[in-house]
């Protein structure tokens, strides 16, 4: 590692625990860094690297929320932190991966610096990158940027075309050479705990709707454990508002800008303790160009912007934790055009998907559709809305974790997933296209949920996306439209 390591890391981590920092500290040949943002045990007991009396260490990110139940069943006792339950279970060879309810990312060394596990949670909700060196050494980190500056790495221009089609580099990973990531559901040393393929494949079982709402309210109440102060964030559509009515939140937080449809209802709505940011070009824009230049890489999406500004006003009142709606599209085919297409295909076929998925359009004789059609080889079925479903949880979904992570963690705020998650998991996979789609409108039964809480009207309205208007914020000399421009601004970034 080179000699500014150090500083390398505190500039590119630092923002992701402003509540505490180990410094970089050497042992058993492993150098390790880890800065906290306090959520369960806010003491500094539970402080990282978490080290053993024999030198093994413990570097972790995120939670695990039934920490507790795992302490009895296994120790007979009450654990106040996940961290010391997850130690403990690794030391004790009690760690059954399968068993951990949260989302999470976590390394463990052994006393004799070999490293003995390198995992993700189930879908992604928490990222793990890492760098192969030439010497056959590994680095990992919850952000590229760390390794990109560390091993001072090259542009991947295979990422550039991905970017262009998904608005991500879906397959890549990363903007620059030589970064993987370790696959959600995936232990790098142990291989697959989870494989999503094996659940798809046995699914199509009669669900009531009565499993359903308790499912729900066991993914909300699971991500409600915190020492710290919980905050939801809300929008208009069903998903937020479902969790809504699932627990008695203290806060709830809003963006947009002037005349914003979402702000305007649910201004209209009367709702107690409800923030709502209203930003302006000018905040937009210095948003932008901090985010952009602390992940050094292009963002995926301007909703990243917002999510970080209104990360910002939850922080200040003392909210660490914000829950979101992420999964609820990809687990109940809530991507009205494309599932219903795939709801009606006998046969799939990948140029009517790109032509519906991509932003752009993608050669059929460019690498990147060649890498495409490998992603869908991955999962053989001849259901074709099975394979569409298995393509957003598999690449879909860790991107909007990403956008989620970074930018809330930008903030100080853990974003949390009381949707996708194992709970509502389980109970989803068993739905069929039939069970899921009605008239082309997708999210049935998590529709007839909202239904009953928030009527008929409310729960089967067609959801308008209002895109931010970034020709009103940034200079535009060569015209371009809002999509391209934001692109070119991203893109400056390499």
């Amino acid at each position: 590692m080179p000699k500014n390591a150090k500083s390398i890391l505190e500039n590119r981590l630092r923002f992701r625990g402003p509540d505490g920092t180990s410094g970089l500290v050497v042992r058993s040949e492993w150098s390790t860094y880890h800065s906290r943002l306090a959520i369960i045990e806010l003491h500094s007991g539970a402080n990282q690297p978490f080290v053993n009396d024999d030198g093994s260490q413990l570097i972790y990110n995120g939670e695990i929320v039934n920490f507790e139940h795992l302490g009895f069943r296994y120790f007979g006792k009450k654990y106040t932190s996940d961290v010391a339950l997850l130690n403990d279970l690794i030391v004790g060879d009690k760690l059954k991966i399968s068993e951990l309810d949260g989302f999470f990312a976590f390394i463990f060394i052994d006393g004799n610096g070999i490293l003995r596990h390198a995992c993700r949670d189930r879908f992604g909700v928490k990222p793990l990158f890492y760098y192969e060196t030439p010497r056959g050494h590994y680095s990992f980190s919850s952000e590229p940027s760390a390794l990109i500056e560390l091993y001072d790495l090259s542009v991947n221009q295979d990422a550039i075309s991905e970017y262009r089609a998904f608005r991500y580099p879906l397959f890549s990973k990363s903007f620059y050479s030589g970064i993987l990531e370790v696959k959600p559901g995936t232990c790098l040393v142990a291989g697959r705990y989870f494989d999503l393929e094996t659940s798809l494949a046995n699914s199509s079982q009669s669900v009531d709707q009565s499993e359903l709402a308790l499912a729900l309210q066991r993914g909300v109440a699971s991500r409600c454990v915190s020492d710290a102060p919980v905050g939801l964030l809300l929008s208009k559509g069903i998903d937020s508002n479902l969790i809504k009515h699932q627990h008695k939140f203290d806060r709830f937080y809003t963006v947009g800008f002037p005349g914003d449809e979402d702000l305007q209802f649910l201004q209209g709505c009367g709702i107690k303790n409800l923030t709502t940011k209203i930003t302006c070009p000018d905040e937009f824009r210095e948003a932008f160009y901090h985010l952009l230049k602390l992940k050094n890489e292009p963002m995926s999406v301007p909703n990243e912007v917002l999510l970080y500004l209104v990360g910002r006003e939850a922080a200040a009142d003392g909210v660490k934790v914000l829950l979101s709606g992420e999964g609820a599209d990809e687990f109940f085919a809530g991507y009205d055009r494309i599932f219903s297409w795939a709801a009606q295909a006998s046969k799939f076929d990948i140029d009517t998907f790109t032509s519906l998925y991509c932003y752009s359009a993608v050669d059929r004789t460019s690498a990147l559709y060649s890498r495409l059609e490998n992603a869908f080889n991955e999962f053989e079925s001849d259901n074709v809305f099975q394979k569409v479903r298995w393509f957003f949880i598999k690449y879909h979904l860790p991107v909007l974790f990403r956008r989620l992570d970074f930018s809330l963690m930008a903030a100080g705020i853990e974003g949390r997933e009381p949707i996708a998650n194992s709970h509502l998991f389980d109970v989803a996979i068993k739905l069929t296209a039939a069970d899921l789609m009605r008239d082309s409108l997708g999210k049935l039964p998590l529709r007839l949920l909202a239904e009953q809480a928030m009527g008929k009207e409310f729960a089967f309205a067609k959801k308008v996306g209002f895109p931010v208007d970034l020709t009103q914020i940034f200079r535009n000399p060569k015209n371009l439209s809002s999509y391209d421009l934001w692109f070119e601004k991203n893109l400056e970034i390499l």
